[in-house]
């Protein structure tokens, strides 16, 4: 029909053969026949061989509807095959607007009058407001969609919706957050084991779990309820545990907040036979840029944290784990896998473990700090050499985002900015700026070489190394 690349959605207007296209597109989404176009952006489908953007499908078939015949399923259907079919990033918008222009434009206004804050209140001319029910329940579907798919800040969008339907007169959001979407099973919803109970709102992003026997067979329970319910539900990524249970038990790791969710994982590490429950928790709960929704500023966690971190303190097979943990947490907003290291470095000195958990929390993380104590313990020739064969293996890693970006603002390989940070930390960045010689002159011939070796910069082509 055309050599266009995409048609998006003000195009409709201006030839009707367009609109045939982006009607051809919601019927085959609605039917469930329709492929996606593209890994990354542009992201579309394909109809009688014209290109049309995903997005302006989705703003298509929202302009389609109107409040006064409101056919709420099939739209919540289609959205949700939308969601499926390109990702809720390529829809969240198109969402956000049809919330704004039926639910918040035409009833509120910004009392701040703020760019950044705002403080939306009911227009005092506000009449009697009649818009359908149906309408709330799609709005606050939209609310949810956001807990469960967005980011942790999603949860503000999540919130101001819940908020305008309620000022709007609707107890629905109210009602969500006693009893969640009754999507969940009822059998994860409301949780009864063996001496432990537990409840889970996915409106809410909450899980609150009570344990009144202190036994291995109980903590069991209660990992295997949490891992089913990350594994097999659509629950929020960001979300909030809530537990009180009978042994006030926390990680050797200063700085680490007490609260519930850490007493939780320090209490079931006790118990071995539990460290595969905890594990297999750790994977089904590590999500990069969600965190623990009860925990805030420096306390901030992602997901899984205190799993790994008693794993990591109970047994080293438990490594590779930890190194992915590390390589995926967001370190420009959470910094207590630093506190984590140092704990692991304080028990173990610098084994080959503890070296390649600097490497990678040194990589991702905006800063770790140097400890006076460090200089002498890394004094020896087994801590040297497996710092030295870290750095080399360093070099093929694929960096984590956090690496890259700061590799790249400071023109060099991802693998050499995570090594010097590494190096600050161990020696203080006085040694870094004289090359270390203060610390090849004093040092044995022993550990002279290894010294040299380790100051010298590697020579890897930036080239070559490419932004993830």
């Amino acid at each position: 029909m055309s050599k266009k690349n995409y048609f998006v959605f003000h195009e409709i207007a201006q030839d009707p053969k367009v609109q045939a296209l982006f009607d051809s597109a919601v019927a085959q989404i609605a039917s469930g026949n329709s492929s996606r176009l593209n890994k990354h952006y542009p992201i579309g489908v394909m109809v009688d061989g014209q290109k049309l953007l995903g997005s302006s499908v989705m703003e298509y078939r929202l302009s389609q509807e109107s409040l006064t015949d409101f056919h709420y399923e099939q739209l919540r259907d289609f959205c949700e095959k939308m969601r499926l079919l390109l990702g809720w990033n390529e829809i969240d918008y198109q969402l956000r607007q049809w919330v704004e222009q039926n639910l918040r434009d035409p009833f509120f206004f910004d009392e701040a009058d703020d760019f950044i804050y705002k403080e939306w209140k009911l227009k005092p001319d506000v009449g009697p407001i009649q818009l359908p029910e149906e309408a709330f329940r799609f709005a606050c579907d939209i609310a949810i969609s956001y807990l469960k798919y967005g980011p942790s800040y999603a949860s503000v969008t999540a919130n101001e919706i819940f908020d305008w339907v309620t000022q709007l007169g609707s107890d629905l959001p109210a009602q969500l957050k006693k009893h969640g979407t009754g999507d969940l099973p009822k059998a994860l919803a409301q949780w009864k084991g063996q001496g432990a109970s537990a409840t889970a709102n996915d409106a809410l992003a909450v899980i609150r779990i009570t344990q009144k026997e202190e036994s291995e067979a109980a903590y069991g329970q209660v990992l295997d309820y949490l891992t089913e319910l990350l594994s097999t539900t659509s629950f929020p990524r960001s979300y909030a545990i809530e537990f009180r249970g009978p042994a006030k038990t926390f990680l050797p790791i200063k700085g680490l907040p007490k609260k519930g969710v850490h007493q939780l994982f320090a209490s079931a590490a006790a118990y071995p036979g539990l460290h595969e429950k905890m594990a297999a928790y750790a994977r089904a709960a590590i999500s990069e840029f969600d965190w623990y929704q009860n925990l805030e500023g420096e306390d901030c966690a992602m997901p899984g944290s205190f799993a790994v971190f008693a794993l990591a303190l109970a047994d080293t097979r438990f490594a590779p784990l930890v190194l992915d943990y590390l390589h995926t947490v967001d370190g420009e907003h959470q910094s207590l896998h630093g506190q984590f290291v140092e704990a692991y470095i304080d028990q173990h000195g610098f084994t080959e473990t503890a070296i390649a958990y600097l490497l990678a929390c040194a990589g991702n993380i905006q800063h770790l700090r140097h400890r006076k104590t460090y200089p002498a313990l890394m004094a020896n020739a087994a801590s040297l050499g497996a710092l030295l064969k870290a750095r080399q293996q360093h070099i093929s890693d694929t960096p984590s985002a956090n690496a890259a970006l700061r590799a790249a603002l400071e023109s060099r390989s991802a693998a050499e900015s995570a090594f010097q940070e590494a190096r600050n930390t161990l020696w203080g960045e006085a040694a870094s700026k004289d090359g270390g010689k203060r610390l090849i002159s004093e040092a044995t011939p022993e550990l002279r070489t290894l010294y040299e070796q380790l100051f010298a910069p590697i020579a890897a082509p930036i080239a070559a190394r490419k932004l993830p």
